[in-house]
């Protein structure tokens, strides 16, 4: 009977520990994916599409007469879009009320990546209203 006892319960141990440690490949190849977004969010290639974006919303962006005069990536906001590709938000002239939700993807693996434009809040309409 004590036989029995311990092998089921090297049994149960050999289960837990199995299933503790497929769960926490599966977290860590969840925090890599999450940190290849960010960099490639963070990538010069990308900050080029946000800055042309906001230019389209507001031609003198970046100057003296423009409504936009900075912008930063809100990093809480980076998540993968189920259809393909990176989602996250612009956060403009340091007003979390004034942000575009932009899109990025790529035709294939090695191509370029593109902007699948910019939705603005309504405190970005309303900037560009004034």
């Amino acid at each position: 009977m004590n036989k029995r006892k311990n092998r089921r319960r090297l049994v149960f141990s050999v289960i837990v520990v199995g299933i503790l440690i497929w769960v926490g490949s599966k977290v860590k190849d969840h925090l890599e994916f999450q940190q290849e977004m960010v960099r490639i969010v963070h990538s010069k290639e990308v900050k080029e599409l946000i800055v042309h974006d906001l230019k389209q919303k507001d031609p003198d962006a970046f100057t003296e007469k423009g409504k936009i005069q900075s912008y930063e990536i809100d990093d809480e906001t980076i998540e993968h879009n189920p259809m393909g590709g990176i989602m996250f938000e612009v956060i403009i002239n340091g007003d979390k009320k004034i942000t575009g939700s932009m899109g990025l993807w790529k035709r294939s693996e090695d191509g370029p990546i593109e902007s699948v434009g910019m939705d603005t809040s309504v405190g970005l309409q309303e900037l560009m209203e004034e």
